[in-house]
């Protein structure tokens, strides 16, 4: 085959509508999980329209911050121009600086130095929440906020209750994003993906005809975990064993070094980060691209280049074909051609002299597969505790959740979802039942840091959201006080000392005095019901019970016992009276008035005595 090494190569650019056709140097550095950067060094004369001399003002107005097109070409060349275009590659970036250099003598030098796209993702830290959206969804609208555009083809593409991007840029969330779902992100010199861009046909490198200073690594890593996860609202500790057979489209290098792996590491370490899994093979997924992310490192190949066609994201076949002398008058002959397969390419550098030679070095690994080829080495935040207000309590599926309002929502009039409230008991039919009220602060935690699951650990006062005037400096009361004021107090001031439950305006009240008496005081305003299915026991030494106005017993039988005597006094007049009869028994009755006794029977009378009968009187009349 041809070689690229015979071509020329140029470059044009062109800044801010400012064409630039010369240069000293052309340099870019691509790479699959970051930033691309790019330089260009110049003299002043090599500007358009350019002088010996010109000022850095002058460069920084006119260049900085402006969109960069970089065009290198390569093919023969005739009289000092390009006549035959045989390769291209375009770079489309942002100038971010402009460098102005003079030595001692009047010669000065300009570098232009730019980045991709992908900086504006890096503007800053900033803290938000996406509620019932798809993960590429989201990555939609962070980018096209920035005034970029990405080609998305997701293949894992949940739809995503509640994700926080917590205290993270914008490119550090889209690659976690991306990593925990298996989707490649990254810029490929002129367009922004988000999943798998379509294959390529790839660029064949032959070593020895346009590929030198090969390097092919291979080297082992632990590829065995456990990840587990306890999802609350099934109640079940989910567990997920992955090891390197799980990883899929390795090549014969690295399933040979997968395979060394194996035998080599024998534990099984277990990982207990994985959140927001209600599903075992949800949970197996991410346990394997965490091992698929591993085995990026078991094979890594290396080279340099003449060829312009490689891209970030792309492919090449590597081949090397081996010659040998078994006929001296034949010379080298090829005996062999080793195929080591099709390679993709993470890491990119292309460089251009003065002279229009080109050299490109690569970094690429031996696979072509759906999940991310590189580990992003993104670290999961961590969220401290921190305030939130209570937005909402009514929860459908009665678990005592609320959903709460952080202050960085407040912009949004966002919520979190239903979140859990600690309690100092909480099982099944039993525990300890407060929720925090509407407009509560609270105070909010994190389940192992994860801004995704927050829960709350207690309320707060705050403001003029104080206690009252119940609880003083002495800390002698402690109680609770629900919404409509009812009151359960502990007093422990010394001599007063109780416990005492009541509503706002004290019309009712339970009192137990703990101050060294025996005495429990029960109050109230209108009316007390004690009321039981079967016994209602009193007993006491002393039973003593007054009415105002009126006591009424009924019962279906009434039976009333004394081991001694029973006196009944009325101030005025006592009537007994029995539908079928009244029967007074005893061994002496006596009735006694201090004017007047009647006996009266509207039909019969009957007197009788076993024994003697007297009738006495100062004058006895009988009718």
């Amino acid at each position: 085959m041809s070689s690229t090494n015979q071509y020329i190569a140029v470059a044009e650019v062109t800044i801010n509508g400012t064409p630039l056709k010369r240069f000293n140097s052309v340099r870019i550095s691509q790479r699959f999980d970051g930033h691309h950067d790019f330089e260009l060094s110049l003299s002043p004369d090599m500007l358009d329209g350019g002088t010996a001399a010109v000022k850095l003002k002058e460069l920084g107005q006119k260049f900085v911050g402006e969109l960069a097109t970089i065009k290198l070409k390569q093919g023969e060349m005739d009289k000092g121009t390009l006549k035959s275009e045989k390769q291209n590659l375009t770079f489309k970036g942002i100038v971010t600086g402009v460098q102005l250099s003079k030595g001692q003598s009047a010669t000065q030098s300009i570098l232009i130095s730019g980045s991709s796209p992908t900086l504006l993702l890096n503007a800053g830290r900033t803290t938000r929440s996406f509620d019932e959206m798809t993960p590429s969804a989201i990555v939609e609208k962070i980018i096209s906020s920035l005034g970029l555009t990405v080609t998305v083809a997701a293949t894992s593409n949940p739809v995503l209750p509640y994700i926080t991007q917590y205290e993270e840029d914008d490119l550090h969330f889209v690659q976690r994003l991306a990593e925990a779902y298996g989707q490649w992100f990254f810029y490929d010199g002129e367009k922004l993906y988000y999943g798998k861009k379509s294959a390529d046909t790839g660029v064949t490198l032959v070593h020895g005809s346009n590929f030198f200073d090969m390097e092919y690594s291979l080297r082992v890593a632990p590829m065995k975990m456990t990840a587990k996860y306890y999802d609350f609202s099934t109640d079940q500790f989910l567990s997920a064993e992955v090891t390197s057979n799980d990883v899929d489209g390795l090549q014969e290098f690295a399933k040979l070094v997968r395979d060394k792996s194996s035998a080599l590491f024998k534990d099984n370490p277990v990982e207990l980060a994985y959140q927001n899994h209600q599903k075992d093979n949800t949970l197996k997924d991410v346990a394997k691209l965490k091992i698929s992310e591993i085995s990026n490192k078991l094979a890594v190949l290396q080279g340099r280049t003449s060829e312009m066609q490689l891209k970030i994201g792309g492919t090449v076949k590597v081949k090397d074909e081996i010659y040998g002398v078994s006929d001296a008058r034949q010379g080298a002959q090829l005996q062999e051609t080793v195929d080591y397969g099709t390679f993709l390419i993470t890491r990119l550098s292309h460089y251009l002299d003065s002279r229009g030679i080109y050299q490109a070095n690569f970094e690429a690994i031996p696979q072509d597969v759906d999940f991310p080829p590189v580990d992003y080495k993104i670290s999961s935040p961590s969220a401290p505790p921190q305030p939130a207000i209570v937005k909402r309590v009514d929860d459908e599926e009665s678990l005592g959740r609320v959903k709460v309002q952080f202050a960085w929502q407040q912009d949004s009039s966002q919520t979190t979802p239903w979140v859990r409230v600690a309690q100092p008991m909480a099982y099944k039919d039993q525990g300890v039942y407060f929720i925090p009220e509407i407009d509560e602060v609270v105070f909010v935690d994190f389940e192992m840091g994860n801004p995704d699951l927050p829960f709350v650990r207690g309320s707060m006062f705050h403001g003029d959201k104080t206690p009252g005037p119940l609880f003083d400096k002495d800390n002698n009361i402690k109680g609770i006080i629900t919404r409509s004021g009812n009151h359960i107090l502990i007093n422990d001031e010394s001599g007063k000392e109780s416990i005492k439950i009541y509503n706002k305006d004290q019309k009712n009240t339970i009192e137990l005095l703990l101050d060294g008496g025996t005495t429990i005081n029960i109050k109230s305003e209108g009316n007390i019901n004690i009321e039981a299915k079967d016994t209602i026991t009193m007993k006491a030494k002393t039973i003593d019970m007054t009415a105002d106005q009126e006591w009424k017993v009924k019962a279906g039988k009434s039976e009333i016992n004394n081991d001694q005597g029973m006196k009944i006094n009325a101030n005025a007049k006592v009537e007994v009276a029995g539908q079928a009869g009244v029967k007074v028994e005893g061994a002496t009755i006596d009735i006694e008035a201090q004017a007047k006794a009647s006996i009266k029977a509207n039909a019969q009378l009957a007197l009788e005595s076993s024994g003697q009968a007297s009738l006495k009187g100062t004058i006895v009349m009988i009718n």
